[in-house]
């Protein structure tokens, strides 16, 4: 089989080069199956002789390939010519030789086919590194010599599959180290930073202008998508600093690519950002202490500091929430940048989601881990119930607790759905999807079923149960939808997708929500009682002299917003939602939008008010309607 792809190489065109560019154009570019799903083609149109034998074979490596849950597969001549793969990634049909010209010849997968060609009777295992063409993540390969008549005539490849890899924190951090100590020694870096810092200085005349100007030019007006920023090399404009972007950012992206990190930062010693590779909410903005930069508290903010502090060794911020990244859990590592013996500016990375692991042990120690947790566990919450029941305090049971959790799993279900749909770090977001997607299905299985470990009793109320069943129904409706979001690529996926997405996330949430009443109902709570409570601060606040006034002030704001009812709508949704730079979830944190309409300061002066009353009386939202229906 390795002979015949090599003979069709060779009678495919005149030399590698055409050979290279023919057979990535007819397999990739031309390949109308997504990427992530190039496999899917059986052989590709012509009348070489290469298309009929990737016909005969290809269809027996992709179901080895999935059988085995492999990553790739691959078979190299004796040149390095990559003759053959199953996924069509950036490597296929390129030359992996150590001394030929091959784009990915230093990669793990470079020292796979030189292992294999220098001992072609042992399986060569290359340990995990990232690799380039795989998006950057991390990637290890074994390889071996294929011999016809005891003659070697080629190399065979796999790639193993992500989880396959074992999870050490403590090696991935020496590794990450490792990593920022050789970028941050590289000679490139100070003349870097120079120049970085000489096109800020002279960009505008102050850091405000500076800071609106290039995110205005790096962001705002880049025509990437949120995600796909760093696709710009340089933005339009005479300024020094598009110049110095221009020289300098391939180089860091490639270097984000190969080393998987999540983002590059540079900062001058006064702590502005003045260079990252992602182009987040937090480029172009002040990160010093003393200063009043948005993001100075953050992590990131830790890390210049540390960094200044302490410029030669490598500073490390543990995980924690950070506002730029969607509030995702972010970790940083930091050290100082010299040129000539002085500190000239700070050099950070971003580390990525899946360097956060636990170290592995082997089952033993494990058990013996689970049987104390759970041990802990089940003392903990005797001492809260014996405190509670002592003290004269009702809990609420288990079963509504996790009734109740369902909400918020579903909420986290449909959040990180969206963002594999925007292609928003798509791989570790779809990931997310289906470890929610597990809690979800694990709780629904214990309130049903019932659960020792947890102290939940097997469902017997009819009620509740037939809610319960609704809620199934509705997972696994809303579960189709999911993996075809799985199966398809991120750009492929239609409004009508979007649309059912979002419907059946609400249809779920609604299920969920009559399944934790029933359970109150079931477990002793009087929802009169609720509905009462609630009714009275609602009398409560429509009683207030002062709502009248604010409906009619948010009245007249409405209406001198713009001429019609579709113009306000489209305006205002814009004002307060697509240009809020707050995160979906906590759009009710910006207090007025700008402009000079007078809408904008009447929501600047009652929004504060109702925002305390919510959170006060935990409600959900709260709403004001004229009496034409707008929900003004």
């Amino acid at each position: 089989r390795s002979q015949a792809f090599e003979r069709g190489w060779n009678a495919f065109a005149a030399n590698d080069t055409e050979r290279r560019t023919g057979l990535q154009a007819a397999y990739i570019t031309n390949n109308e199956h997504p990427l992530g799903s190039k496999d899917q083609l059986d052989f590709a149109n012509g009348s070489e002789e290469y298309h009929a034998i990737h016909k005969q074979y290809h269809p027996k490596y992709r179901s080895i390939l999935y059988e085995r849950n492999y990553y790739d597969i691959f078979m190299f001549d004796l040149e390095g010519n990559l003759i053959y793969s199953v996924y069509k990634e950036l490597d296929y049909a390129t030359n992996f030789a150590v001394n030929g010209t091959g784009q990915w010849k230093n990669s793990g997968l470079g020292e796979a086919f030189e292992g294999a060609l220098a001992n072609p009777d042992v399986i060569t295992v290359i340990d995990w590194k990232p690799y380039g063409p795989s998006s950057g993540a991390l990637a290890s390969f074994l390889s071996t010599g294929i011999k016809k008549h005891g003659e070697l005539v080629g190399v065979f490849c796999t790639q193993l599959p992500p989880d396959a890899r074992p999870k050490d924190a403590a090696e991935w951090l020496r590794t990450q180290k490792a990593s920022i100590s050789t970028q941050a020694a590289d000679a490139v870096l100070p003349d870097a930073m120079e120049a970085f810092q000489q096109a800020w200085n002279s960009f505008a005349a102050n850091d405000a202008q500076r800071q609106s100007g290039l995110q205005a030019a790096y962001v705002t007006n880049n025509e990437y998508p949120i995600g796909e920023k760093d696709g710009l090399d340089f933005a339009n404009g005479s300024e020094e600093y598009h110049a110095v972007h221009k020289m300098y950012h391939p180089k860091y992206r490639s270097i984000l690519y190969d080393q998987n990190y999540y983002d590059i930062f540079m900062f001058d010693l006064t702590g502005n950002l003045v260079y990252s590779v992602y182009k987040e909410l937090d480029y172009a903005t002040n990160f010093a202490i003393g200063g009043t930069g948005q993001w100075k508290d953050s992590g990131l903010g830790e890390a210049f500091e540390g960094a200044l502090a302490n410029p030669d060794v490598i500073t490390v911020i543990d995980w924690k929430p950070y506002g730029p990244s969607n509030g995702a859990l972010a970790s940083f590592l930091s050290t100082g940048i010299k040129k000539n013996g002085i500190l000239i500016g700070v050099f950070c990375t971003q580390m990525p989601p899946e360097a956060r692991l636990t170290q592995i042990l082997d089952l033993s120690d494990v058990e013996r881990e689970n049987t104390a947790l759970l041990a802990s566990v089940h003392k903990l919450r005797l001492r809260y119930t014996s405190h509670a029941k002592f003290n004269g305090i009702a809990l609420a049971p288990d079963s509504v607790t996790f009734a109740r959790s369902q909400l918020l799993t579903t909420q986290e279900i449909m959040k990180e759905a969206l963002f594999a749909i925007l292609d928003v770090k798509r791989a570790y977001y779809l990931d997310a999807v289906r470890k929610s997607e597990r809690t979800f299905e694990d709780v629904h299985n214990g309130l049903v079923w019932g659960d020792a470990v947890s102290g939940l009793p097997a469902l017997s109320n009819i009620c509740t149960l037939h809610s319960m069943l609704k809620v199934g129904e509705e997972l696994r409706d809303l579960q189709k939808n999911l993996k075809f979001l799985r199966d398809t690529q991120a750009i492929a996926v239609s409004r009508e997708l979007l649309a059912e997405l979002a419907l059946g996330g609400k249809r779920l949430e609604h299920a969920a929500e009559d399944a934790a009443h029933f359970f109150r109902i079931d477990d002793g709570v009087d929802p009169a009682a609720e509905v009462a409570k609630h009714r009275s601060y609602t009398a409560t606040e429509a009683a207030d002299p002062e709502l009248a006034d604010v409906i009619l002030a948010f009245k007249q704001g409405w209406d001198s917003f713009a001429s019609t009812d579709a113009e306000r709508l489209a305006g205002l949704q814009a004002a307060y939602i697509t240009n809020n730079e707050h995160p979906l979830g906590s759009k009710d944190q910006l207090d007025f939008a700008p402009g000079s309409e007078e809408y904008h300061a009447i929501h600047k002066q009652y929004h504060p008010k109702y925002r305390g009353i919510l959170y006060d009386r935990n409600y959900y939202d709260i709403f004001i309607l004229d009496l034409e229906g707008n929900l003004i």
